[in-house]
């Protein structure tokens, strides 16, 4: 029988990672307490990116909601005195406890409402404007979350007459249009200076973004090829991708043209990153030429992104010699995308296992889903089985089972964890 010590290793494993996993393990030990694990996944966010992903407030409250209730009121015991003490701060933990304490009030403890209003009514402006979850409040409250968050900010902005504001908490009002919210706090505006004092401040806001738009088309050129050439050419950074991908053959030829008398690296990046969203329309055996020695360097990492898009046996080759050797990096791997073989998995899963952090590796690792995207085949099983095994980002693993679905090969195991991934949202997910 495994031991409750191995148990709670287990459940905390992936607990971390986000993965379904966690909720089977704590379904299947009810005579196991998990409750110091759970208190942690309210009081902290695990996503890797959580600016993609969200915060995983609904991921924490489907063990909460399957808890017996004495447990339960453990962990609301242990978390309350976080919300009434701990400072606020412009950070994913906050605004992923913020949350979590606001499906709680919802659901269960109407107190931890009450004491959610209290901290952000007693907060100061420097708390206020630099890190305080405002829209916790709105989502507690709906519209009169939305007037309370208003007033506050607009008594502050009397004050403060060089802070910012754009209309993001009229979009976090549930069921409402920001539209709607903003028509309804003009009319109670007449009557209230402070919202009155918030919606000015947005709009001067607004305003300012408008002429500074203008600003900028007034002196963009009009054509995306003269767009994407004053971009390469400033040395202000990259193209944008919305112009580049516009570009006719014969405007990509130019460029191309173009960077083969471009010598620094520095300058040749610009070029890599473009045709890494367009393919580059000459020979590949011009852009391996220009690999550099040094095997795991940013340079070959921009260079294989605009290889990927190729075909060649010479690609094919690197490709190889980069899956049968540990002294390539785990982007070569993009290399494949359009030059797979039948087989290839079993080598993918081979460089997958030699990766120690597979944190650090993650943007590298991602390739896999272009890889198998673009060929779709069972192949995919055992290098996606480990990339869905060791990802601490739900969508990489939502992607990573989707793929194996689309292959007609996804785990049984997987398929039953997946209702429970932090990833998975639902109704209750506001």
């Amino acid at each position: 029988m495994q031991k409750a010590k191995e148990i709670h290793a287990e459940f905390w494993k992936y607990a971390q990672l986000g993965s379904g996993r966690t909720f089977l393990i704590f379904r299947e030990h009810q005579e196991v307490d998990f409750t110091q694990e759970i208190i942690q996944l309210c009081l902290k966010c695990y996503a890797y990116d959580p600016q993609c992903e969200g915060d995983r407030s609904e991921y924490a409250m489907q063990f909460i909601r399957a808890l017996p209730q004495k447990e339960r009121e453990c962990v609301f015991a242990s978390i309350k005195p976080h919300l009434e003490n701990d400072e606020v701060s412009d950070d994913w933990d906050c605004i992923h406890f913020f949350s979590v304490v606001v499906k709680i009030a919802h659901e269960f403890d109407p107190s931890f409402a009450e004491l959610l209003r209290k901290r952000f009514d007693e907060c100061d402006d420097d708390a206020l404007i630099e890190g305080f979850p405002s829209s916790a409040v709105i989502k507690l409250d709906g519209f009169d979350g939305m007037v309370r968050v208003a007033r506050k900010l607009g008594k502050a902005f009397k004050v403060h007459d060089d802070w910012a504001e754009d209309d993001y908490y009229t979009c976090c009002v549930p069921n409402m249009k920001s539209e709607s919210v903003r028509a309804k706090l003009a009319e109670l505006a007449e009557s209230d200076q402070d919202i009155r004092a918030y919606l000015e401040r947005i709009e001067e806001c607004e305003k300012e973004a408008e002429e500074r738009k203008a600003e900028r088309k007034k002196n963009e050129p009009e054509s995306n090829f003269e767009r994407v050439k004053k971009a390469l050419h400033t040395g202000r950074g990259l193209a944008p991708r919305r112009y580049v991908k516009e570009l006719t053959l014969d405007e990509a030829k130019y460029f191309a043209d173009e960077m083969k008398t471009v010598k620094s690296q520095k300058e040749l990046i610009k070029y890599l990153w473009m045709f890494s969203d367009i393919p580059y329309p000459y020979d590949a055996k011009d852009l391996l030429s220009l690999l550099s020695k040094r095997k795991n360097s940013n340079f070959n990492d921009r260079l294989v992104d605009a290889l990927s898009l190729l075909t060649s046996p010479e690609i094919r080759s690197l490709a190889e010699k980069a899956l049968d050797s540990n002294k390539y990096s785990p982007f070569y791997l993009a290399l494949l995308t359009k030059n797979y073989r039948e087989g290839d998995g079993a080598k993918i899963a081979r460089k997958l296992k030699e990766i120690k952090d597979f944190e650090d590796a993650h943007y590298d690792v991602l390739e896999l889903g272009d890889i198998y995207n673009e060929n779709v085949t069972p192949d995919c099983l055992e290098p996606l089985t480990i990339f869905y095994e060791r990802s601490k980002c739900g969508l990489c693993r939502t992607r990573a089972a989707e793929l194996m679905e689309k292959a007609g090969v996804l785990p049984q195991n997987i398929r039953e964890e997946l209702p429970f991934d932090s990833c998975k949202r639902d109704a209750k997910d506001s």
